[in-house]
């Protein structure tokens, strides 16, 4: 290891964690000369920005248990603010398995709100560990989450969920949202994929956002897909869809399986009104 990281910067102050890197600190991970060895040993040194560039090495040469194996490692000796990196790191490499390891040993260690454990459900859940994200996310729950933070990660939870043909709990956590209309919408077509059209319908109504463009779209959608093109047309509005809208406002959006059928609408309108 270069002589110059074994001890990196001696204007650190001395009470310095190394999960607070001081704004002028280089780190090994910039250096794009440094191998396998080097990353490692300046991680040990507390150079955390290492860790994306290690996992990526490898990851590439097919070494993922090694990256497991770290990762455990890291996790129950890092501090509060060193989680929290390797969490940012670990998103920034794709990497959920990771990212929820650090996450869950940052919210059973120290103190954790609502929205960190919406947080660390979400990460559980995309790295397939729904029991866990299940149990994360109803503890969020259950010290009342700010409803506002539902399109940051619970949505990402429902969305692993559905993917994983886990409607039960889904739908458990689309209810503990559905005042809010991002929530009633797939609720809705999740009710229409599992039979139940009706009650999907019947929902979108009678919700206090009902006549908002968004849930109007999603029950149009609903009824034509359920064969109810009568029904539909007497559900648009009738001054006409915006402009973004319209391509898909005369036609049932395209679903290729539930995941999809629950998420279209969602999707659809989060690509029309982006553009």
């Amino acid at each position: 290891m270069p002589e110059r990281f074994v001890e990196p910067f001696p204007f650190w102050p001395a009470d310095f964690e190394p999960g607070d890197r001081h704004p002028l600190a280089p780190s090994v991970a910039w250096d794009p000369a440094s191998d396998e060895q080097t990353l490692r040993q300046a991680l040990s040194y507390g150079d955390i920005e290492c860790w994306a560039t290690l996992t990526r090495l490898l990851r590439d040469q097919g070494r993922t248990a090694e990256i497991r194996e770290l990762g455990e490692q890291l996790a129950t000796t890092a501090s509060q603010k060193q989680l929290a990196r390797f969490v940012e790191l670990s998103a920034s490499n794709f990497d959920a398995e990771s990212g929820a390891r650090f996450q869950f040993e940052l919210i059973s260690r120290f103190p954790a709100d609502a929205t960190a454990l919406e947080r660390c459900a979400r990460l559980l859940a995309e790295s397939g560990r729904y029991d866990q994200a299940m149990d994360v996310q109803r503890e969020a729950l259950r010290r009342g989450t700010d409803r506002r933070y539902f399109m940051v990660n619970p949505r990402q939870t429902m969305r692993a969920l559905t993917a994983a043909g886990r409607f039960d709990d889904a739908e458990e956590l689309m209810r503990a949202y559905a005042d809010d209309m991002f929530a009633a919408s797939p609720l809705a077509l999740l009710l229409q994929v599992r039979g139940r059209t009706a009650e999907g319908g019947e929902l979108l109504r009678r919700h206090p956002s009902a006549n908002h463009l968004y849930l109007r779209f999603t029950l149009v959608t609903l009824l034509e897909r359920d064969g109810r093109h009568t029904e539909a047309a007497a559900a648009r509005p009738a001054g006409g869809w915006p402009h973004q809208m319209r391509d898909a406002a005369d036609r049932r959006l395209p679903a290729d399986g539930p995941h999809e059928a629950i998420w279209s609408v969602t999707d659809y309108l989060g690509r029309a009104f982006a553009v």
